[in-house]
């Protein structure tokens, strides 16, 4: 392995971005700046023709606008550009579209460029969620997380690897036990790679264009998904919902934090009143994006993991140890999630990515561990270094 990654490297955390928006837009939220029930357009004169998506509607994968009908410059995302409101100006003027028996269709990028225009129309001096999150964070209390990374961070970070389609398949075929490295053997993974092409390589049906301009669908994700994530475009960019930059030891102190309610190493990265916004009103519903697996996002925008009576087989693999931990995850393994009565905060990074596999299995399977851990030590009356119970 690469012995020069470690807990401080900087990586991008994908869909892990999106709980770090949240958590940055309830401290504005709590600071009055912006308020979740209120229209998008409040915020954004483009958003007038659509007054009925609320700023919450898009923090809870509601707004109809998951998809796009014209594709981003990438080049718009970068923070000088982001004060011309280009990306804001394209989605505002995008159609709506909602699928048939939900309203949740999860918001891959889309959302976070709203909010991020929402951030900078709310802010007395007009800054972007990438200057936000770097003073408020990283300044204030040393929480390396970054949106937006300068020429040092880049500096910073490690190139993302993934295994091609032809390598993945032919370790499917090898054991885990002598040494496979993917987890599903060849039929269950033709299984999951035929789901990942028709979801995200098939020619889109509905007549929506790739989230980037000039973006193919086709081509081996193996290359494909590295290449352009290891761009300086995608890292010197503004993707609130994608593209946060974030070591390991991070989002564990992030995480942390949320789980004792905003505090941390005598520090308060947000207050109580943020904190409560944050977790306020969530609301069950089916997801079109996951094949209707239910998701429940608060107002604030971040999930609530818990186990229902009649989960789904798609829900437990989804969800499978994380009964009662608040947060997400991203591709590749990703996570930033807490867990407020155990008082867990878990995060994960990776440079490895594994693609194909859409519900976070290896970050899954560590945090049930953790969460299993702590839970037998309290069982026993024993902290989680495994001191000698005390009595009193």
């Amino acid at each position: 392995g690469d012995e020069s990654y470690n807990g401080d490297s900087l990586q991008c955390v994908f869909s892990s971005s999106k709980a770090i928006t949240a958590i940055a837009v309830a401290t504005l939220a709590d600071q009055g700046l912006i308020k979740y029930s209120n229209p998008v357009s409040t915020y954004i004169p483009e958003f007038a023709s659509k007054p009925d998506v609320k700023v919450e509607d898009v923090l809870r994968h509601e707004s109809g606008l998951a998809n796009l009908h014209v594709g981003i410059e990438p080049t718009h995302l970068l923070k000088d550009h982001l004060h011309k409101g280009t990306v804001a100006s394209l989605i505002a003027n995008n159609k709506q579209t909602f699928p048939d028996s939900t309203p949740r269709e999860y918001h891959n990028l889309t959302g976070g460029w709203i909010i991020n225009e929402v951030v900078r129309k709310a802010t007395p001096d007009n800054v972007t969620l990438g200057t936000y999150i770097r003073r408020e964070f990283y300044k204030k209390h040393n929480v390396d997380v970054h949106l937006g990374l300068t020429k040092e961070e880049l500096a910073r970070t490690h190139p993302l690897k993934a295994m091609t389609v032809t390598k993945a398949v032919l370790q499917s075929l090898i054991p885990n036990a002598f040494g496979g490295e993917v987890e599903h053997n060849i039929f269950v993974f033709g299984k999951i790679l035929n789901s990942f092409k028709k979801k995200f390589m098939e020619v889109e049906k509905r007549g929506f264009a790739p989230m980037f301009a000039g973006q193919s669908q086709q081509g081996d994700p193996g290359k494909s998904i590295p290449e352009f994530f290891n761009s300086s475009v995608w890292r010197e960019g503004e993707s609130p919902a994608g593209s946060v930059h974030a070591s390991a030891r991070a989002l564990a102190k992030l995480a942390a934090a949320m789980s004792m309610g905003g505090k941390v190493e005598g520090g308060e990265v947000i207050t109580p009143g943020a904190w409560s916004l944050l977790h306020a009103n969530p609301v069950c519903r089916p997801d079109a994006q996951f094949g209707m697996a239910r998701t429940e996002f608060t107002q604030g925008g971040v999930n609530m993991y818990k186990d229902y009576e009649d989960d789904t087989m798609k829900e437990r693999l989804m969800k499978s140890g994380r009964d009662g931990f608040v947060g997400w995850k991203g591709m590749g393994g990703s996570v930033i999630q807490w867990h407020p009565k155990l008082q867990i905060g878990f995060g994960y990074a990776c440079t490895f990515l594994t693609w194909w596999d859409m519900v976070n299995t290896k970050a899954r399977k560590m945090q049930k561990e953790v969460k299993s851990c702590v839970q037998r030590a309290k069982e026993k009356n024993t902290d989680v270094n495994n001191n000698e119970p005390t009595t009193s």
